[in-house]
């Protein structure tokens, strides 16, 4: 079960482009209730896979900030909360989201046990990408939902 109460969490950072923030293998695991039992290394490529396709969904609002100034994510103002700002708080929980959503299907071959309906449903893994969805969203300056003719 996704519990994370049990075990030693690795500390790694995951290096990023620069603009957005690194990405702490510890708080993702901690966050998001990961068992310790999971490999750090399957769990770190998964990030940076997340990190990766995140970062080219992101690419207009980087070009954004950039066009005004701001070349780290972390210098952008916005509310603040122990040193970090809003717009690295949403990127990290888009790609946390993402990330466990991902290894959700993974899950069940890396442990060997009975999967939990609740924890390993595909509607806990359409929540957690739609969480994601809509922050990013949110970072794009989009409402929550629009309509387009097609």
């Amino acid at each position: 079960m996704f519990d994370g109460n049990s075990g030693n969490y690795r500390q790694e950072v995951i290096t990023n482009d620069g603009f957005w923030p690194d990405v702490d293998l510890m708080e993702f695991q901690k966050s998001r209730a990961l068992p310790t039992n999971i490999d750090a290394d399957f769990l770190a490529d998964a990030l940076l896979n997340t990190i990766t396709e995140i970062n080219g969904e992101l690419t207009s609002v980087k070009n954004q900030h950039h066009a005004k100034g701001y070349h780290h994510a972390a210098d952008v103002p916005g509310v603040q909360r122990n040193g970090r700002n809003a717009l690295c708080a949403q990127y990290l929980k888009a790609v946390f989201a993402r990330a466990k959503a991902d290894l959700l299907g993974e899950y069940s071959s890396i442990v060997n046990r009975a999967p939990n309906s609740q924890q390993e449903s595909p509607e806990l893994r359409n929540r957690l990408l739609a969480e994601s969805a809509l922050v990013i969203r949110n970072m794009k300056g989009l409402k929550r939902a629009t309509v387009r003719m097609i």
